[in-house]
């Protein structure tokens, strides 16, 4: 099974925690004070402390700046943020140039951080384990949903669908014409096969846009069970007990969407090769 969004996204929000660890404000300001330190103060104390002397001071900043970085990667707030940001960069917003599906996506994106609100703030430690766990499952389905958006927006602005979508009936009338005017055997026969292949392009077509429009009834349901799940989240915090039942029920729920959303993408990459200005 290859890698879910929540541990490719895990992988780089571990380095972006150690980079920001390292490269913190206050760890700068304790290399510069100690550096400032050694070079005019080196031995402050010569008298209750001659072996204090301007190395001590960089050992000194040294293990401020250890104890700097040890702490935010240590910090679950940090990994939290980290993991926020990285998801927020893979799944760039400005890429959604449609407003309604750009809207859409926003919507996910915030329920889909309240979400992480709600389960962090549960009121039993097993409890919270449990939602969390579901709250995870998640990010792939906002992660598809942000795919599927991408690709309705690049099917819609599909130049070349759309002047076929104009012209192959058109074809397929003007041939189913010309065939019973025309006399040659050999020019009919000719005639006739193009028939065939331009009608099996229409029914491609056809076929295409019938996915296409069960994708966006499916954006639109995906969102709104997003909503759905919300408030169940919200129910189940409001209890002091563990729900058992509630909680396996939400994370059978979230499944289900993450694998209904998961096989309808999949399935329009396998009759949809498109493209997109911004994507790799």
């Amino acid at each position: 099974m290859p890698d879910t969004i929540r541990r490719q996204i895990e992988a780089k929000a571990q380095r972006a925690i150690l980079s920001r660890a390292v490269f913190r404000t206050e760890n700068a300001m304790l290399i510069a004070g100690s550096m400032l330190l050694a070079a005019f103060f080196p031995q402050p104390f010569p008298q209750s402390l001659p072996w204090f002397d301007w190395w001590t001071w960089l050992l000194l900043g040294g293990v401020g700046v250890a104890g700097i970085i040890v702490s935010t990667l240590k910090d679950p707030q940090e990994a939290a943020q980290a993991v926020a940001d990285m998801f927020r960069e893979e799944h760039d917003v400005r890429l959604i140039k449609d407003r309604n599906l750009r809207r859409k996506f926003e919507q996910a994106l915030a329920y889909y951080n309240r979400l992480q609100e709600v389960a962090a703030s549960m009121k039993s430690e097993r409890l919270r384990q449990r939602t969390s766990a579901s709250v995870r499952q998640m990010e792939d389905w906002v992660s598809n949903i942000y795919h599927l958006a991408l690709r309705l927006q690049a099917y819609r602005a599909d130049g070349i669908l759309n002047r076929d979508r104009d012209e192959v009936p058109k074809s397929v009338r003007r041939l189913r014409n010309e065939i019973k005017l025309e006399a040659e055997p050999a020019l009919r026969a000719q005639m006739q096969a193009t028939l065939a292949s331009k009608q099996k392009q229409w029914q491609n077509l056809k076929a295409l846009d019938s996915l296409m429009e069960k994708a966006e009834l499916q954006l639109d349901h995906s969102v709104a069970a997003l909503g759905t799940v919300y408030s169940q989240l919200l129910l189940i915090g409001g209890k002091r007990e563990i729900d058992n039942s509630a909680a396996q029920r939400l994370q059978e729920d979230v499944s289900d969407e993450v694998a209904n959303l998961q096989d309808l993408v999949d399935s329009i990459n396998q009759v949809y090769d498109y493209r997109f200005e911004g994507l790799g």
